[in-house]
């Protein structure tokens, strides 16, 4: 049985193939897992009643430090967070995006979050102190 001579561009198909196989791999962005660590802490006071606290954090990247400011409410539930130079946004359940509420001095932007009534006072708290006592 005579078989028809094969082409030369069907010669260098599987020569094309393996040089596929051989090329760099893509590199996708990292997402691994970034350590944190918490820089301070503050608890914030309407009057007299304690409404929230604000934890400075940084988040130790590759490309350098990332700081931001986490705010909790009372009960310890994340409201929202603010980037060091003032930008605060809201946490939105179930939404893949925070609404943005603009740029604020400190205590406007944590009071605007946590809704407060009265202008509100942050006041420090050591880190190592407020873990010690909540044991």
């Amino acid at each position: 049985m005579n078989r028809p001579p094969k082409s030369p561009a069907s010669l260098l198909l599987p020569l094309f193939a393996l040089a596929a196989c051989g090329a760099a791999p893509v590199q996708n962005p990292p997402y691994a897992p970034r350590p944190v660590a918490e820089l301070g802490r503050w608890q914030v006071f309407a009057g007299e009643r304690l409404v929230g606290r604000v934890r400075k954090l940084v988040i130790e990247d590759p490309s350098g430090p990332l700081p931001f400011f986490r705010i909790e409410d009372a009960q310890g539930r994340w409201v929202g967070h603010a980037t060091a130079n003032g930008r605060f946004s809201r946490r939105v359940p179930f939404a893949e995006q925070e609404q943005d509420l603009g740029m604020w001095p400190m205590a406007e932007g944590v009071a605007e979050l946590l809704e407060a009534a009265a202008p509100v006072r942050l006041e420090a708290v050591a880190v190592d102190a407020d873990l010690r006592r909540a044991r």
